[in-house]
């Protein structure tokens, strides 16, 4: 019988398939292990992450080395203490921005929506992935930044996500594609920089391109950083999360049925939807000092892979955690796209998702939409199944809509 490190090689390949028996076993019988190949100690256990997640006097943002975010330069996930509030502060002007929520981003939310599903062809198979639940998340950033060339580099995108957290083997011929997106991202943004800096607007570029930090402007360089990975994290959550949601509704028509007659239930489904298919697998962290987790002697310097995909299937907190419940969170499903969720989905303390409040709009409105409009979705062929690590989800929805 293969060891459980040895598994987790064949699941950072991403392999199609369902994770829920992986996890399982980690969770009961290796909580914490070494992997050679992503070069990290493997954490799974939901109590754990939550305390990794929390201590940031023991550890902190892992910025170089297997799968490291540090491709694109100087980020607010790299950042701590007061730059990191007062940086991600300028981006949440604009992502949390309760009043823009629920007013203009709403507003722009509908109506791409609805020129999107209108655009979806009824009576012949039709892949919803790359009709709606890809390019509605990518073109409201692209509006949000004002580049509305943006919306038509998801390709660079892809390249450059593979090559950061993805590649947690260190492929020396991925990173080198997704160096080369970056410099194709570099050619796109920064005739935009410029402008903004002579003439800014009232767009989330504008507002990094006029800010300061410690009495100084945000250097160019930095904003470059922040804008790619504003652009593909602003795609990724929620294409992601509507796409694994989806792949178990279309698969469960009762389901379906039972969340189009009843709203009551769509932020529970959503929340759900995070915790059993998370867009989002692993993440990764470094220990500052030596630590021990489980009985388990960490040196300082070590990298830590939180798997949270299987922590939001700990049966400690979560009961019968491989099933999906339409339900699960209906008396918490608020709670779910704030610092107090349960789910760890958008990670935890002082590094939660600064987007999940814009995810939940865009969730929200994609899928009301949708519900409102088909009756029934059925696969045109077989179902797919989620693929990639650490983000997954399956490649394409191809499916044959009903009109309701």
């Amino acid at each position: 019988m293969s060891s459980i490190a040895d598994q987790f090689e064949s699941v950072l390949t991403g392999t199609p398939g369902d994770l829920g028996s992986f996890y399982k076993k980690t969770l009961e019988d290796a909580p914490i292990f070494w992997s050679e190949m992503a070069s990290a100690w493997v954490i799974s256990r939901y109590a754990d992450i939550r305390d990794v997640l929390g201590d940031e006097e023991s550890f902190g943002p892992f910025t170089q080395g297997k799968g490291a975010a540090g491709i694109y330069g100087k980020i607010v996930l790299h950042m701590e203490g007061i730059e990191h509030r007062r940086k991600d502060g300028m981006i949440a002007k604009h992502i949390r921005n309760r009043k823009l929520l629920s007013d203009s981003q709403e507003s722009y939310i509908k109506t791409l929506c609805q020129s999107l599903v209108e655009a979806l062809p009824l009576n012949e198979a039709t892949d919803i992935k790359d009709g709606f639940t890809t390019p509605m998340p990518l073109q409201v950033t692209a509006w949000l930044m004002d580049i509305e060339e943006a919306a038509g580099f998801r390709y660079t995108y892809d390249r450059m996500v593979a090559a950061s957290t993805s590649n947690q083997s260190g492929d020396p011929k991925v990173l080198q594609d997704g160096l080369d997106a970056i410099e194709e991202l570099h050619e796109l943004i920064t005739p935009y920089l410029k402008q903004r800096r002579i003439t800014p607007g009232d767009d989330l570029l504008s507002t990094l391109c006029t800010s300061e930090y410690e009495g100084k402007p945000i250097s160019d360089e930095e904003i470059l950083s922040a804008s790619k990975f504003l652009l593909a994290a602003g795609v990724e959550t929620t294409d992601r999360a509507l796409a694994n949601l989806l792949r178990v509704l279309i698969s469960d028509p009762e389901l379906w049925d039972e969340l189009r007659n009843n709203r009551d239930l769509l932020l529970s489904a959503l929340a759900e939807g995070l915790r059993f298919g998370p867009p989002v697998h692993s993440i990764n962290r470094a220990t500052r000092k030596d630590v021990s987790i489980r009985g388990q002697e960490i040196p300082a310097g070590s990298k830590l892979l939180l798997v949270i995909g299987a922590a939001n299937r700990d049966p400690e907190v979560f009961e019968d955690p491989n099933r999906f419940v339409l339900d699960r969170f209906i008396q918490n499903s608020e709670a779910q796209f704030s610092a107090n969720a349960t789910v760890l989905s958008f990670s935890h303390d002082t590094h939660f998702c600064t987007g999940s409040l814009l995810a939940k709009l865009e969730m929200v409105e994609g899928m009301n939409l949708l519900l409102d409009t088909y009756s029934q979705i059925q696969w045109a062929g077989s179902p797919p199944e989620e693929e990639g690590y650490i983000l997954r989800s399956p490649k394409q929805l191809l499916v044959n809509l009903t009109a309701g």
